[in-house]
């Protein structure tokens, strides 16, 4: 159990940065992640991460929310404008999972 809280995205980074650094290149992740707020500009994150538009996303929420996948918070196999769209469609909207309500505010985007 972590004593902070950590969003997938920035464990991820981490955990890239470090197995290939610890390793002495022995290991390499895959470091392609996206993380997506409420002030994000999906034209200058294409921009700066091309990859987007190369290959099928997965998406979902980076907020710390259990069963994700059954709570019906996982995009699969989604191209980028299926992902904007998936997003739009969440962002900022209460949902309840379990006994928790809160409000999406930030995505994650990877490779499917």
């Amino acid at each position: 159990m972590s004593a902070k809280a950590l969003r997938e995205y920035h464990g991820k980074k981490l955990l890239a940065k470090y197995v290939e650094e610890c390793s002495d290149g022995a290991h390499i992740m895959d470091n392609r992640a996206a993380l997506v707020t409420p002030d994000t500009d999906f034209d200058m994150l294409v921009e700066s991460e091309p990859w987007l538009n190369e290959t099928n996303l997965v998406v979902k929420p980076d907020q710390l929310i259990k069963r994700r996948g059954k709570a019906g918070l996982v995009g699969l196999n989604l191209d980028f404008a299926q992902v904007k769209d998936w997003i739009a469609e969440r962002m900022k909207k209460e949902i309840k999972v379990d006994q928790a309500t809160g409000e999406l505010d930030h995505f994650i985007i990877e490779p499917f």
